[in-house]
């Protein structure tokens, strides 16, 4: 972002221009598009801002040299396949994250990008670009935002944030409790805080005060558990109740009981105890649970958290039988309120399958579910599958299961069969059979996205295609599916496959990695020929063992085909270093046609070649 000692006096002028900018800026936008475009990368962030009408008006996009800049602040960033942003999005993300850097941590001054400007100036810059707020680091920079001098970066926060992250709770509150409980108690009463992720949760009294703003219209609903319920609740052990106990928990819920009004007030000279703070909602709460949790805490407050829309629940140990019972129950309570609006719920850590069954028959109207199931080593423990009885058709629109151990899909098969509106579905270390791809072609015609992991294929190829060829699928994942492995001749399967592949005009996304292709790989080339090409702009070749040379033949069928879409083609993690000169020649033929993406280049990353007129 500066000035190397050979500059030329064009550059030496451009940096003279930049640092004169409160003088100059009105003039800039005279400048030839070439002297303008050369002169973005010597501002600071305040005047990029400023300028980015000007140039936009001359159809020069600042994309690239935000990209830039994230990059210099986060230089363990690679580029990933998600990594093609709106110009607005770079710069957001920029943003923000200099946000948490100024005020949380420290920031480098080596850029010129923060060249002449003080703290104070970043911070009211940035602050209007947070939409995600993250409390990880210590309490003492945190409780600043409570001080009287920061109190207007804190009124900022409140319209814009949108989500907080609390990744480490339990370190927060240490010190000075009151003054976090005061920024929560502003960004999620009087902000706009809707999402809320908590990593390390103190205790359940933190829980159940962050938890109390899940009030919605109450309609009429037994809040009384079962007999069945209030049983298996009544049953925790010795170390539920002692945890529950601590002396430290019960400090930590006196302040947790502080009124809203008095913790207002003493903060701030302009409110008294008597007047009336409002009461924030959350609707999506992202939540690493800890033993005992969900039975004292989560299974309580879900039947009448009425206005959340989105739960996950991670756990690092395995939930037991006994929870997985309470919360479902839990689940079913809040899911008989027709005010109900959840619709999105992930869980991982599950202890069997048959739990799959359960959720979904409790919770009808659900639309996304993701389940990471732990099945037990010992296979007599498994209890027999639940089955559907309600006649009516599930809502379920995405659906994701992963498996860490030996599971087969036919216990998923039911379910398939009743989610006739699925259109994303993602299975990963999963057994198949052959009657799993005629279950989609029969039961699930608007399946748009197919995700299949850690499951090997090799045996299911004219089930593959036959599924093709009624397909209308956006998005195709293969990925580690072993699909060559049991192929006397690949170009017996390949060549049908990617003729099926061709047939999906509605096909944009094409992810095969880890199926050790190697030359084969060239085949997928041919998706691009003839008179009916392919319109796949995204293709996933990474991890395949794919060597210089066949790279090569690979640019140069692509290079005869000429594809209209530009694609995202990912090498990474291929042996493409092995011939470094045959790499080069490949990825130059490459570069008209794709954005490319291996393990230490991509055809994006040189500021200078694509800072271009849109």
């Amino acid at each position: 972002m500066g000035i190397s000692n050979g500059s030329s006096l064009v550059q030496m002028c451009l940096v003279k221009v930049a640092k004169n900018m409160d003088e100059l800026e009105r003039k800039v936008a005279n400048l030839p598009v070439s002297l303008l475009k050369d002169l973005l990368p010597h501002l600071n962030i305040y005047y990029l801002d400023r300028i980015e009408t000007a140039a936009a008006s001359k159809g020069i996009s600042t994309s690239v040299i935000w990209a830039a800049i994230w990059r210099d602040l986060d230089q363990t960033w690679r580029w990933r396949l998600k990594s093609a942003l709106p110009d607005q999005d770079w710069k957001q993300r920029c943003l923000e994250r200099l946000f948490h850097m100024v005020l949380f941590t420290q920031v480098r001054r080596g850029g010129s990008y923060l060249s002449d400007l003080s703290e104070s100036s970043i911070l009211s810059m940035t602050v209007k670009h947070v939409r995600v707020l993250s409390l990880h680091t210590s309490t003492r920079n945190i409780s600043r935002l409570a001080s009287g001098d920061l109190r207007p970066i804190l009124s900022s926060l409140e319209k814009g944030v949108t989500s907080l992250k609390l990744l480490d709770a339990k370190s927060l509150f240490k010190h000075g409790r009151k003054h976090v409980l005061f920024v929560l108690h502003r960004l999620l009463d009087h902000g706009s805080v809707i999402e809320v992720v908590l990593r390390r949760n103190p205790d359940s009294s933190f829980l159940s005060w962050l938890t109390s703003r899940r009030r919605g219209h109450q309609l009429s609903v037994s809040s009384t558990p079962e007999a069945s319920h209030r049983s298996v609740v009544g049953e925790f052990d010795s170390r539920c109740r002692a945890e529950l106990e601590e002396p430290a928990a019960k400090r930590l819920a006196l302040d947790m009981e502080e009124n809203p009004e008095v913790l207002c007030s003493e903060f701030s000279s302009s409110s008294s105890p008597a007047d009336r703070c409002p009461e924030g909602q959350i609707h999506s709460l992202d939540f690493e649970v800890s033993k005992c949790e969900i039975l004292t805490t989560v299974s309580r407050i879900l039947p009448t958290w009425l206005c959340l829309h989105t739960l996950h629940l991670h756990s690092d140990w395995l939930i037991s039988e006994q929870e997985m019972s309470v919360l479902v129950e839990s689940l079913r309570r809040l899911f008989l309120n027709p005010g109900c609006s959840l619709t999105d719920l992930s869980i991982s850590h599950v202890s069997g399958h048959t739990h799959l069954i359960s959720i979904l028959r409790a919770c009808l109207t659900l639309k996304n579910l993701c389940l990471e199931i732990c099945p037990p080593a010992v296979r007599n423990t498994w209890r027999p599958q639940p089955r559907f009885t309600e006649n009516r058709e599930l809502c379920l629109e995405k659906l994701t299961v992963r498996s860490t151990g030996p599971m087969t899909v036919t216990c998923f098969l039911p379910v398939l069969k009743s989610a006739p509106k699925l259109n994303s579905l993602h299975f990963t270390g999963i057994h198949l059979s052959q009657q799993f791809f005629h279950t989609l072609t029969g039961s699930n015609p608007s399946l748009k996205v197919l995700k299949l992991e850690d499951i090997n294929l090799s045996d299911y190829h004219q089930e593959i295609l036959q599924f093709l060829e009624h397909s209308v699928l956006e998005e195709l994942c293969f990925r580690d599916c072993r699909l060559l492995d049991k192929c006397a001749v690949k170009k017996d399967f390949l060549l049908p496959f990617v003729e099926a592949l061709k047939g999906i005009s509605s096909l944009r996304t094409l992810m095969l990695a880890q199926n050790r292709l190697a030359t084969s790989a060239i085949e997928i080339a041919k998706l691009f020929s003839g008179c009916r090409p392919s319109k796949i702009t995204r293709v996933d070749l990474s991890s395949n063992f794919i060597l210089p040379a066949e790279l090569l033949e690979f640019a140069q069928l692509l290079e005869t085909y000429r594809p209209v879409q530009r694609l995202t083609l990912d090498l990474r993690s291929n042996p493409l270093d092995r011939d470094p000169e045959v790499k080069g020649q490949a990825l130059r033929k490459l570069i008209p046609y794709c954005n490319i993406l291996t393990d230490d280049w991509d055809s994006r990353s040189t500021m200078a070649d694509h800072i271009s007129v849109m």
